[in-house]
C-alpha cells in the first residue's frame, strides 16, 4: 500500500485539481484508490462526484475520540469503479482544531487506517493549503509527498515551507517532490528562469510539467476531472503520465 499526498502552503496552485485527478487516473489505471480528503473546502470530494451531504466525514474518524470508524466514512465513487472517497466536510476546521491539542495528532491517520477494514492499492490525501493539524499528520505519515509548483514569481517560497513542515516533523523514510503545475508554453524567458531555479532546490523535481488548460479550468468549475469532460483536451496526457510517473516512484502495485 502507498500513500502519496499533495500537499502547499499557497492558495490557487493547483494542488486539488493534480490531487483529483491523479486518484482518478490510477483508478482509471485499475488501482483501488482511497483518496482523503483532509480539505475542509471538501473540493476533491466534489470534484470526484460527492454531493454535498450530512453524512460522516473523515475528520470524523481521527482523534484520541473518533466518532466514526474510517470504513464507516469511505464511500464508493459514483463515476468510477476501484475509487473510493473519506470525503471533507466544512466542519473539519473545527475539528482540526481540537485535533492540534491532541498529543498524538502525528499518528491520527495510521490509527485511522487501522480502522479501514481492507487495504487499498493506493493511499491519496489533499490536505489544507496551510500547515495545521491535518497537513502535519499527513506529512509524518505519507510515502511521498507531492509540492506543486506553479510557474511565477515567489513559486519557489512555498515550496521552501513546506520543506521545512515535512523535515521538522518526519521521523524517518518518506520523500519530498516538487511537480511543476500551471506550465506556459509560451513564456520561454520565465521557463528557463524556473527551471533554473528548480535545479538549485534540495527537492527533487519530477518530469511531469502541467500546462495551463482552460479545459481543466471548466472541469473544475463544473466539479469534474477533465478526463470526463474533454478527453482529448491540453493537459490530459500530463496528467496522465504524472499519475504513472507517481506509482512508479512508491513501487509496484
Amino acid at each position: 500500500m502507498a500513500f502519496i499526498a499533495f500537499s502547499t502552503i499557497k492558495g490557487g496552485v493547483g494542488k486539488t485539481t493534480l490531487c483529483s485527478h491523479v486518484a482518478a487516473a490510477l483508478a482509471d489505471a485499475g488501482r483501488q484508490v482511497l483518496l482523503l480528503d483532509l480539505d475542509p473546502q471538501a473540493h476533491a470530494s466534489l470534484v470526484l462526484g460527492l454531493e454535498s451531504r450530512e453524512g460522516p466525514c473523515v475528520g470524523d474518524a481521527l482523534g484520541p475520540r473518533p466518532r466514526h470508524t474510517l470504513a464507516q466514512v469511505v464511500v464508493a465513487s459514483p463515476k468510477r469503479p476501484g475509487l473510493f472517497i473519506a470525503p471533507a466536510a466544512p466542519r473539519m476546521a473545527a475539528q482540526e482544531r481540537e485535533l492540534f491539542q491532541w498529543g498524538h495528532r502525528l499518528q491520527a491517520i495510521p490509527r485511522a487506517l487501522k480502522t479501514l477494514g481492507w487495504t487499498p492499492d493506493v493511499i491519496l490525501a489533499d490536505t489544507p493549503p496551510s500547515i495545521g493539524a491535518y497537513t502535519e499528520a499527513v506529512l509524518a505519515t505519507a510515502d511521498l509527498v507531492v509540492a506543486p509548483v506553479p510557474t511565477g514569481a515567489f513559486a519557489l517560497q512555498g515550496l521552501g515551507e513546506i520543506e521545512t513542515a515535512w523535515r521538522d516533523v518526519r521521523e524517518q523514510g518518506g520523500e519530498l517532490v516538487a511537480v511543476v503545475n500551471l506550465w506556459d508554453r509560451r513564456t520561454t524567458a520565465t521557463n528557463e528562469a524556473m527551471e533554473g531555479a528548480l535545479s538549485e532546490s534540495t527537492v527533487p523535481v519530477l518530469r511531469a510539467r502541467i500546462p495551463r488548460s482552460e479545459s481543466i479550468n471548466q472541469a473544475g468549475l463544473g466539479y469534474e476531472v477533465v478526463f470526463d469532460t474533454s478527453p482529448q483536451a491540453s493537459g490530459v496526457e500530463e496528467l496522465r503520465a504524472l499519475a504513472q510517473e507517481l506509482a512508479k516512484r512508491v513501487g509496484p502495485r
